[in-house]
């Protein structure tokens, strides 16, 4: 499996169900912003959280081209465990008012969380 849909499948298997996931041209190798409802404020029912920016570097996407087919499982289990950890220390409110875009923080995926 390519590494864009392993990083897709584990992004949607540590968010929350109902996190929106989008994909975004850029000059990284991938970049992947995600955010959700944060159901908080009876007055915004539609507050987004915090938007997460994963990027994806262009050598972290050749190191997990050039690994061997063994070793890419081992890959999808580093970027889980590194997505995990980030969103364990994640607080998704803010105080942005309605008419500004909520903040932006980024996540980098490289070759030292391909590799290990």
């Amino acid at each position: 499996m390519p590494l864009k849909d392993q990083i897709l499948q584990a992004i949607k298997d540590v968010m929350p169900a109902d996190a929106e996931i989008l994909v975004a041209p850029g000059i990284e190798a991938l970049k992947i912003g995600v955010s959700w409802k944060l159901n908080d404020d009876p007055e915004r029912p539609n507050k987004m959280s915090k938007t997460i920016s994963i990027c994806v570097s262009h050598e972290a996407v050749q190191d997990f081209a050039s690994a061997s087919a063994a070793n890419q499982g081992a890959v999808y289990g580093r970027i889980l465990a590194f997505l995990s950890a980030k969103l364990a220390q994640f607080d998704p409110q803010h105080n942005a008012p309605r008419y500004e875009s909520p903040p932006v923080e980024q996540w980098v995926i490289n070759s030292a969380v391909v590799l290990g």
